[in-house]
């Protein structure tokens, strides 16, 4: 029965994620000749969007790299080739689902698949979402209020800048606080107690009982990384280049139209900025919300005649080609898992 709600749910998600993504191309080619797009897309120079390719690629090894290190640590020692799987797996689900909630379930249920314990899964997983939330809202919010010139004309989209930059920055306060602050934490778990008896919630005593046992699972985090902060250290540079591998694709996208007036620091600052806008709303993918922001962040580099399709291109190589990948991947990975039972 729990199989078969995993599968439904699996089926809406990617039917909802086809929806919008349909909607936003309904919208991206009224307002843009496809013809135009071809042919600048025909007269780019392919190396720097094969290296950009290239970019993408390393990003999910980056992560399987991430896994590994994480999973070595707790005792459970895997294959690259199985971490590789948790990413890629990881990273269909989460293009799928509102706020990327499904990609950390989809791991979890491969690593168990594969026998590793989800005391184990789960360090893992928090260790590295701290990792990536850590460097995601430096790099943004550092990008952000260190060149505000860049950012003086975005309108009303600075406001999904400042929400993108709260949402993360909350998360990243709450990873924080939960790891290495257990004391706190417990405190807000009992005053949230009090407050649910007192409104009557009738399942107060489930939900304590849950928080609690995350709780424990992050204090358990916090021992592993204060006993291993070299592997930690090393985590957080891994990322760093796994995201600096990510935003420097608009601007191999823009080598690749022969332009050559702005350099890779800017391209970093706004794609960084675009990444935190975005990454924490509950869109499938950030499908929508992304190609309209970057429609307005990037209107001063590249100019309106270029800005179609240097986005509907970024876009292409950054998201959508590796969801589609991604995809055939997991469902190669869950046709073996069924086959092996069979």
């Amino acid at each position: 029965m729990k199989r078969n709600n995993i599968i439904k749910k699996g089926i809406i998600s990617i039917l909802i994620f086809i929806i919008f993504v349909a909607i936003v191309f309904y919208f991206i080619f009224r307002n843009n000749d496809y013809q135009e797009i071809y042919l600048i897309f025909k007269n780019s120079k392919k190396i720097y969007l094969l290296i950009a390719i290239l970019c993408m690629s390393c990003f999910s090894i980056c992560e399987a790299l991430n896994l590994k290190k994480a999973l070595n640590l707790c005792g459970s020692k895997v294959r690259f080739k199985s971490t590789y799987k948790y990413a890629i797996s990881g990273f269909f689900a989460s293009s799928i689902t509102p706020g990327s909630s499904g990609g950390d379930p989809m791991q979890i249920y491969l690593m168990t698949k594969d026998k590793i314990p989800v005391s184990h899964s789960a360090i893992t997983l928090l260790t590295k979402l701290l990792c990536f939330e850590a460097v995601t809202v430096i790099i943004g919010a550092v990008s952000y209020f260190s060149k505000p010139s860049l950012f003086s004309k975005i309108g009303n989209i600075k406001y999904i800048v400042y929400l993108g930059i709260f949402l993360n920055g909350l998360v990243l306060t709450l990873y924080i606080l939960v790891i290495f602050y257990n004391k706190i934490v417990t405190y807000l778990v009992k005053l949230l107690e009090k407050i649910l008896y007192k409104i009557k919630y009738k399942k107060t005593d489930i939900l304590i009982e849950k928080i609690n046992t995350q709780v424990i699972e992050y204090g358990r985090v916090a021992k592993t990384l204060r006993k291993n902060k070299l592997i930690f250290i090393e985590m957080l540079l891994i990322t760093l280049i796994q995201m600096i591998l990510y935003y420097s694709i608009p601007y191999l996208v823009y080598l690749a139209f022969g332009l050559r007036e702005v350099n890779l620091i800017t391209f970093i600052i706004v794609q960084s900025v675009l990444f935190i806008s975005v990454s924490a709303l509950p869109f499938p993918g950030a499908v929508g919300i992304s190609e309209g922001t970057f429609m307005y962040l990037y209107k001063n580099i590249y100019g309106t005649k270029l800005l179609g399709s240097a986005m509907i291109i970024t876009r292409f190589i950054n998201f959508y080609i590796f969801v589609l990948y991604s995809s055939i991947i997991t469902f190669i990975v869950i046709l073996k898992e069924n086959w092996r039972k069979k």
